[in-house]
C-alpha cells in the first residue's frame, strides 16, 4: 500500500522563499543542459536531508521538441511517490513550477485516489499552486500509464484552461 505524502509545488526561483526543512522527499524536474549535474550537487546541499529523485526532460507538449518526457520518466515519477512512506513532506519542482510539476502532482494525486478522482487531483493541485497549468503531454503519457483513457487531460482542460503549449508556445495539443 502506498500513502499520498504531503505535497508542495514550487518552481527554482522560489527557492529562497520556502522553508526547505520539512521536505523528506523531492521529484526534482530538470531540462537537459550542460551544468545539469551542478545543479543536482546544489539540490543535495539545499536539501540535506530529502530523498530527491532527479527526472530529466524538456517542458515541451510535442513528442519531437528536444528531450520531451517519455513513459519512463513519468512512470520513475509514479515510482518514486509511491514508495514515500506514510507522514512524509514532498516537494515537486521544475524551474517555474508551472507546468512540469504541476502535471507530476497531479498524476500522483490521481494515482493515489484512484481512477474517478480526475477532477479532483486537477482541483487540489489548483489549491496547491494557483498559477498551474499542467503539461498535457505528461498528464497524456500518466493518462496511458494509469489506464485513464484521457481522464487526466480531459480533467486539466477543464480546471485549468488551454494548455501553455497552446498559449505560448503555439504548439497544438
Amino acid at each position: 500500500m502506498h500513502y499520498l505524502p504531503s505535497i508542495s509545488i514550487c518552481g527554482v526561483v522560489d527557492f529562497k522563499k520556502i522553508d526547505r526543512s520539512p521536505f523528506t522527499h523531492i521529484i526534482s524536474i530538470w531540462h537537459p543542459n550542460p551544468s545539469l549535474t551542478a545543479f543536482q550537487k546544489q539540490m543535495h546541499v539545499g536539501f540535506p536531508d530529502a530523498d530527491i529523485h532527479f527526472a530529466t526532460f524538456d517542458d515541451t507538449e510535442v513528442q519531437e521538441n528536444g528531450k520531451a518526457p517519455v513513459h519512463d520518466d513519468v512512470l520513475s515519477c509514479l515510482e518514486f511517490a509511491r514508495n514515500i512512506p506514510k507522514d512524509s513532506q514532498l516537494l515537486i519542482h521544475c524551474m517555474a513550477g508551472i507546468s512540469r510539476s504541476t502535471a507530476t502532482a497531479m498524476s500522483i494525486i490521481s494515482d493515489f485516489y484512484g481512477a474517478g478522482s480526475e477532477l479532483e487531483a486537477a482541483m487540489n493541485v489548483q489549491r496547491i499552486r494557483p498559477i498551474a497549468n499542467p503539461n498535457r503531454l505528461i498528464l497524456g503519457i500518466s493518462d496511458d500509464i494509469l489506464e485513464r483513457d484521457g481522464a487526466l487531460s480531459s480533467a486539466a482542460d477543464k480546471i485549468f484552461g488551454k494548455s501553455l503549449g497552446e498559449i505560448n508556445k503555439g504548439w497544438s495539443t
